[in-house]
């Protein structure tokens, strides 16, 4: 058994079970960790856990049975959350974990990581090319109760709110912070007093807030960093302050690449005094409003100060006029988005729910243990749930700047925007928010201008997407258009966009957005591809010098990352995807339409080896397998998804059978859930089963679910540091959920789905998928389960939407659920208007 846990506490060496003399008996672990002030937890298989509910690494890491998990009777959660943490709408801890596991609060606008120093505003870069990073803003709802005992930490998400409890004496004050969904600017700080036996209770509360000195910032080790970041100068203006409103204006310390300086204000009811004495009644609560404002909120164009304050002001100013209703709005807002998203009902011998066992241990006549068992089924619930809510906290349907793989509350990847949210991100939210959706492509088109000019520097046409771009679509490296590695020659990403605008026209059917957004970006994505090619001769076209997906290309780091491949297999596809959607959306509106687009698609390589029907990476690829032979995240196997482009099932299988193991297994959440999708496609159902658990729970720690793009055990190949969040995960998660156990697919034609009869999640009797959209307005929630498809819509679209199988034989969804038994249906099945 391992001496420490994920997170570092240490504990004590006790080993049992299959290999050992000892078996794991209950009780004895139950005393053994009772004995042993840093575990809070055990299972069977003999790990102590630091944690004492929820799942980490180093207690069901690649656990695929139900496993008792003991909590010591103290820490067990509070009895008014209890039915929604059994449900899997409120993650909770105690003790709390590690600060850099604690979850992002965080409304696609403004951001921050629970109580955290540290605030983020969705599209604020400091830098300019060459050293470009997300700004980093103090928190005016950061700290902590320094009073009492910690017993629960919750993060509910219906209500997208973190929460605190500390017992004083026996009373109870609940501490909590909320970002406004429906005022975007607004930030809530909140004490209440949950019971007490006294009138009132005092206690300290340290704050984090500090704009002038900005001497808090632990969190930066959590990305790697060190030291304090301070990224704006703030000061006080005390004639536009008042005794309700404490007004900080900022200047980022670094112009930007157009040598403008950025302002911000913040707007706040709490002083900047770290350490506070406050005091609550049994009838009163604390509410602490904070807004802020940034030149951003105005566009590219140069704006001052003052109106920067203004705007800052004004915001402060509503919120306060709607403080009592503030926290009601803010949850109805998120209720409507949870009206979209993904059940699990758990198989009968599964539950939610399991019984406990009350244990007294030290046999002094008083219970001191609880024994549950840890439920498989509510572990994939929760992990559903916080994947959808950690999505729909980066993102919002009114603020174009786009999602980097951080996620909005983390300096992460330096807040870039990469790949990662045109194919992981963007495709999870599609069928149930195609409003975000879109707004993930308007800043793929408002980077336009940028990308056209980035292309001008490398001497290509069209538009260059930045491989990780900021601001407008602004280039974080390769400035000059010179050298290699991922900023310079990784431009599939512009072919990556032409696919995600597919993508999103076939399950809108938008004409008009495809005609004023898509065809833009598809027309200058297709001149790129056109001047970016080599005419080898007139049979074959070559994209010469390009880093691939696969960014393991050569194994050494040396010459791929240097000088690049040729026609690598997956930047190729997408080129011709590009080219060949370009034309026929320019046809289909009768725009100019380049003929060589066509013909360049026709004769572009696509390496292939005919004899074993298998893809080959790129020109003279070897897979000679060894350790040091990887690939890394994925590369092949994304032709058959989200691509299906140039397979068969003999192709899929071969591929398959070829590339996955040799991938790399550091980035789970990135490769486990393609693999996933693409087993069940082979009706390989228990490969896909490793692939999902692998999905699930390989790079996520501590309770609140928060992943790393690596996994940080020491016997997984690749990096081990910390780069939290990492939202691709959450976004590959539910597409493993929902394009492959549930089958949902778009095509040319319309939604359609085409599922593993009678194969669902583990541990799991039915998924249901509420609230999809059918060209973004017609709704309707589709379930399958192991022997049927189940269809049902509200009265408002009754007899509009119809199924059509694969032999033509048609039914109408209405409010009364028609189900469809896999045995008298022809997969796939497609969902449309009616004709």
């Amino acid at each position: 058994m391992p001496k420490t846990d994920v997170i570092g506490h240490n504990l004590t060496k006790f080993e049992c079970g299959e290999g050992y003399k000892i078996k794991c008996d209950i009780e004895m672990l139950a005393a053994q960790c009772n004995s042993n002030s840093s575990c809070y937890g055990f299972n069977t298989n003999g790990f102590l856990k630091s944690c004492a509910s929820g799942c980490d690494a180093n207690c069901c890491y690649d656990t695929t049975e139900n496993v008792d998990l003991y909590i010591r009777k103290g820490f067990l959660p509070p009895d008014d959350w209890q039915n929604d943490i059994n449900s899997g709408r409120i993650l909770y801890a105690n003790p709390e974990p590690h600060f850099c596991f604690l979850p992002e609060i965080a409304n696609g606008y403004l951001g921050t990581v629970a109580m955290s120093a540290s605030l983020f505003q969705s599209g604020l870069f400091i830098g300019k090319c060459g050293n470009i990073g997300k700004a980093r803003l103090p928190s005016p709802i950061g700290g902590s109760i320094v009073t009492g005992l910690l017993i629960a930490s919750g993060l509910h998400f219906e209500k997208a709110m973190f929460t605190r409890r500390y017992d004083m004496n026996d009373s109870i004050v609940e501490h909590r912070v909320y970002i406004s969904r429906t005022l975007k600017s607004v930030m809530v700080l909140e004490f209440s007093l949950i019971s007490s036996p006294s009138k009132s209770v005092t206690f300290s509360y340290s704050s984090t807030f500090d704009p002038l000195n900005q001497t808090h910032n632990p969190e930066i080790i959590c990305t790697g960093g060190g030291g304090v970041e301070i990224d704006v100068e703030f000061t006080f203006n005390p004639k536009l302050s008042t005794s309700s409103m404490y007004v900080y204006e900022g200047i980022l310390l670094s112009r930007d690449d157009h040598n403008q300086s950025i302002y911000i204000t913040i707007c706040t009811q709490q002083s900047n005094k770290t350490l506070q004495t406050i005091t609550l009644s049994s009838s009163s609560s604390i509410q602490l409003i904070s807004t802020l404002a940034s030149s951003i909120d105005f566009g590219p164009d140069p704006i001052d100060q003052m109106t920067v304050t203004l705007e800052a002001i004004n915001r402060f100013d509503e919120a306060m006029t709607k403080r009592n209703i503030l926290f009601q709005e803010h949850v109805h807002a998120w209720k409507k988005l949870w009206k979209s998203g993904i059940d699990i009902e758990p198989l009968e011998d599964h539950p939610f729910v399991l019984p406990k066992i009350i244990m007294d241990t030290d046999k002094n006549h008083e219970n001191d243990t609880v024994i549950t068992t840890f439920s498989r089924s509510l572990d994939i619930a929760q992990h559903i749930n916080s994947s959808m809510y950690y999505l729909l906290s980066s993102s919002r349907d009114d603020w174009p700047y786009g999602i980097s793989p951080g996620g909005l509350a983390s300096q992460s990847y330096s807040g870039a925007i990469f790949f990662d949210m045109d194919w992981y991100m963007m495709p999870a939210l599609l069928p149930f928010y195609p409003s975000h959706a879109a707004n993930i492509l308007r800043f793929r088109y408002n980077s336009l201008e940028e990308s056209n000019n980035i292309a001008k520097i490398f001497g290509y046409n069209g538009s260059m997407f930045a491989w990780t771009a900021s601001y407008f679509g602004r280039p974080q490296g390769c400035c000059d258009g010179k050298g290699g590695w991922e900023n310079c020659i990784e431009q599939h990403i512009t072919g990556d966009v032409a696919v995600a605008v597919q993508m999103y026209y076939y399950a809108t059917k938008d004409k008009l957005w495809l005609e004023n957004i898509g065809w833009p970006l598809l027309r200058d994505i297709a001149r790129f591809w056109l001047s970016r090619i080599t005419k080898t001769n007139n049979i074959t076209y070559s994209i010469n010098e390009i880093m691939p997906v696969d960014e393991w290309c050569d194994n050494t780091q040396s010459k791929c990352g240097d000088i690049g491949v040729n026609n690598a297999i997956q930047t190729n596809a997408v080129a011709v995807v590009s080219l060949i959607f370009a034309t026929e959306v320019g046809n289909m509106f009768g725009f100019d339409v380049d003929p060589e687009w066509i013909q360049t698609a026709k004769k572009l390589k696509i390496n292939f080896n005919s004899t074993t029907q298998t893809h080959i990476q790129w020109d003279n690829a070897s897979l000679t397998s060894s350790p040091r032979n990887y690939v890394c995240p994925e590369d092949v196997l994304y032709l058959t998804y989200p691509m299906n482009f140039n397979v068969t099932p003999e192709i899929i299988r071969n591929d398959a059978e070829t590339f996955i193991p040799i991938t790399c297994q550091e980035n789970a959440g990135m490769t486990g859930p393609i693999h996933s999708i693409v087993w069940l496609l082979l009706n390989e159902t228990l490969r896909a089963e490793g692939e999902f658990n692998r999905s699930l729970q390989a790079c996520t720690y501590g309770e609140f679910h928060v992943r790393n793009e690596v996994d940080i055990h020491e016997d997984i190949i690749g990096g081990h540091g910390f780069n939290t969040h990492f939202l691709t995960g959450d976004g590959g998660f539910i597409q493993a959920v929902m394009m492959g156990y549930a089958g949902l697919r778009y095509d040319d034609k319309s939604l359609l789905f085409n599922p593993l009869p009678g194969v669902v999640t583990p541990a799991t009797k039915s998924i249901r998928l509420r609230n999809i959209l059918v060209q973004g307005t017609y709704s309707f929630d589709y379930t399958i389960d192991e022997s049927a498809v189940h269809f049902i819509c509200s009265n408002l679209y009754e007899n509009i939407l119809c199924i059509t199988d694969n032999d033509n034989n048609q039914w109408k969804i209405t409010s009364n659920e028609s189900s469809l038994k896999f045995q008298d249906i022809q997969l796939p099945i497609r969902v449309d208007l009616c004709n």
